[in-house]
């Protein structure tokens, strides 16, 4: 990670909008859900697991795999 990212890894927040895209996709894939992308004021995003179409959401990453399917699965 570039020194110059300001990142505080509990809270998901950053000052780096590629680096919020990032923990957004490592995330949403690791989990099976779906997160996206906020600005949390000037500079600053948060990534966040997100419901629905949220419009306030810059970015909205879709993982290439569902939990909820594999665990319909899994259980049928």
């Amino acid at each position: 990670m570039n020194a110059a990212i300001k990142c505080n890894y509990r809270s998901t927040m950053t000052d780096c909008p590629a680096h919020a895209v990032h923990m957004a996709v490592n995330r949403a894939e690791i989990s099976g859900r779906r997160y996206g992308v906020f600005s949390c004021g000037e500079g600053k995003f948060r990534v966040r697991r997100v419901k629905g179409r949220p419009q306030s959401a810059l970015e909205i990453i879709t993982p290439s795999w569902s939990y909820d399917k594999a665990y319909r699965e899994e259980v049928a």
